[in-house]
């Protein structure tokens, strides 16, 4: 549900199913990586920063372009909005 809400540019309704999915499965890094461009592009910069610590905490090498290669959007539009969530939440390249 976090992530129809979040390709929706339905932050609000995203976040508390990516909050939900993060609590329950703490090492599924694909929960930190939505809540992270979830939280970014609502502006909230702090909670963005943290969720991209604990990425590269967990995965120190993980870089958006090998994201990209790894979660492929059908639409590119949708696949533009992802990276930029994650690259206002200050993840690497």
């Amino acid at each position: 549900m976090g992530l129809a809400h979040y390709v929706l540019k339905e932050y609000a309704q995203a976040l508390p199913a990516l909050r939900d999915c993060v609590s329950r499965a703490p090492n599924l890094l694909a929960g930190h990586f939505w809540l992270a461009a979830t939280y970014a592009q609502m502006g909230r910069m702090e909670d963005a920063r943290g969720e991209a610590a604990e990425i590269l905490r967990v995965q120190p090498t993980y870089s958006i372009g090998g994201s990209q290669r790894a979660m492929a959007f059908k639409n590119a539009e949708d696949d533009q909005h992802y990276v930029d969530g994650l690259r206002k939440a200050g993840l690497p390249e």
